[in-house]
């Protein structure tokens, strides 16, 4: 009997809003619109379809198998940023992508951390004839990478080759682009690694990952590389300390790129309780070994009510805004 009011009650409501879009239209008045009756009830809408490159900014989840690989695009200011590079053999995917896109500048390149699923395309990206201003990187002991080393040296190698700026990731750091044609900004805001972790996670390399979070707008999105529960936990502590609230950096972003390819090692309840992502992006090969991404990593998601895209099922995944609108 209450699943009927409520069911009752809810159709009411909605009926309601519905007369007042249509009628008040008529008489000019400040609205809800549909996106915020979907957050009052807690339900992420479905990202409406348009023509995804005509936005002022675009975000490309490229699909580049068991890897990871995204590139970050604003029209104005001009800015592009790419956060990983996937396996090696990857460069390929993203330079189609920057010809779509128009530019052949990388004004960032984010390596998230030593794993060759996230850096293995970086070598073959510095030899071409793309612009590549500064790359981002974690603290880590390259002495203790293990089987990591050879690879890490090499992408090391590649960055002092290619005339890149190196920039160290640390929690607190904002960097702010301006527009010249609107008041309109793109800002990027890191979240971790957390210093002082060095030692304890020197050999779990995932909970070293950069956590980055790009906004436009109303409209951001979080990437965190392989980061695993413990390096949530770390960030959330970090973000309740003094120096993260004197940054004034939230973790709440409109879209979330799951952790570890959607591992139920990665995206915990309490870390997607403090995201409220809308959206969710996962990188995973279709048919993978690991089973990515993991039926609990799933649930959690459902649980905050927000909409997941997977690259294993729609291949590369291209969101536009405005700053408040997704067009996909």
């Amino acid at each position: 009997m209450l699943r009927k009011s409520l069911a009752g009650f809810l159709a009411l409501v909605v009926l309601g809003l519905s007369a007042l879009f249509t009628f008040g239209q008529k008489i000019n008045e400040n609205l809800p619109d549909w996106n915020d009756v979907y957050e009052f009830f807690g339900m992420a809408e479905e990202i409406e379809k348009g023509e995804v490159y005509d936005q002022p900014f675009t975000m490309s989840f490229l699909d580049v198998g068991q890897g990871s690989a995204t590139l970050i695009h604003c029209k104005d200011p001009d800015f592009t940023m790419l956060v990983d590079t996937g396996e090696q053999g990857n460069d390929g995917v993203i330079q189609e992508e920057l010809k779509r896109l128009g530019t052949r500048r990388l004004d960032y390149v984010v390596l998230s951390h030593p794993h060759s699923d996230h850096v293995g395309s970086f070598p073959e990206l510095a030899k071409s004839n793309l612009s590549i201003k500064n790359v981002m990187l974690p603290i880590v002991d390259q002495d203790r990478l293990g089987e990591d080393t050879a690879l890490y040296r090499v992408v090391l190698g590649s960055i002092r080759s290619s005339g890149a700026k190196i920039v160290t990731a640390k929690p607190g750091k904002r960097l702010v682009f301006d527009a010249k044609r609107s008041d309109k900004k793109v800002t990027v805001e890191v979240l971790g690694p957390i210093g002082g972790k060095e030692n304890q996670y020197q050999d779990f390399l995932n909970n070293r990952s950069i956590f980055i979070k790009i906004s436009y707008g109303d409209v951001s999105v979080l990437l965190t590389g392989d980061g695993e529960y413990q390096e949530e936990m770390d960030v959330i502590d970090w973000l309740n300390s003094e120096e993260g609230k004197a940054s004034g950096i939230s973790a709440q972003s409109t879209i979330y790129v799951a952790g570890h390819h959607g591992s139920h090692s990665s995206s915990s309840r309490r870390f997607l309780a403090i995201v409220k992502p809308r959206y969710g992006i996962i990188s995973c090969a279709k048919d993978n070994e690991f089973g990515h991404p993991h039926e609990s990593t799933l649930t959690n998601f459902k649980d905050v009510n927000a909409r997941v895209y997977r690259t294993d099922e729609l291949g590369t995944i291209v969101i536009g805004t405005d700053g408040k609108t997704l067009v996909n």
